[in-house]
């Protein structure tokens, strides 16, 4: 089985938040959407030998317009004892430079309710004040165009939305 080709997120804010942001994004230009639920294995590591375990996933797939097949699905894993990692995951059909794909993903780091690569001192210290977690979330947010410095926040989008393009797919 083939693997879909995905970005994936280490985000601070709540699957829930996500998903709820990227839905008002998409209802406001005009496209139709899908929900689902499913699950996931993701490895939770005791002491020393991985576990595999399965963890409920929530999101939204795009069904017309110019972004048709984008999807996002969002859950939350424990990789220790205690403390959960957020993952937002994007299958992106032609890849994160489409131009509608960019202002989606702009406008919906705007929209967030919270810093999504900026933890609190207490959730990194549940999770692992050391992990390579907290480093590599805003390396992947800066490799996408956002500026990840302390005054990065609150973030403007500079992209507009929804798109002014009227074309139908």
């Amino acid at each position: 089985m083939v693997r879909k080709a995905t970005t994936d997120l280490e985000v601070s804010v709540s699957p829930v938040q996500c998903v709820k942001t990227l839905r008002k994004l998409i209802e406001q230009a005009g496209w139709q959407i899908e929900r689902h639920e499913g699950a996931r294995l993701v490895d939770r590591f005791a002491i020393i030998v991985p576990m595999a375990q399965s963890t409920r996933t929530i999101g939204v797939k795009i069904l017309d317009g110019p972004l048709f097949g984008l999807e996002l699905a969002c859950w939350s894993e424990t990789r220790g004892s205690h403390g959960a990692i957020n993952i937002a995951s994007f299958l992106l059909p032609g890849g994160h430079e489409v131009a509608e794909t960019r202002a989606l993903i702009d406008n919906w780091v705007a929209s967030l309710p919270r810093c999504p690569w900026r933890w609190t001192f207490s959730e990194r210290s549940q999770v692992g004040y050391l992990l390579p977690v907290w480093r590599k979330a805003r390396r992947k947010f800066a490799e996408l165009g956002f500026n990840v410095d302390k005054k990065g926040w609150p973030y403007n989008a500079r992209m507009e939305w929804p798109p002014n393009k009227t074309e139908e797919f």
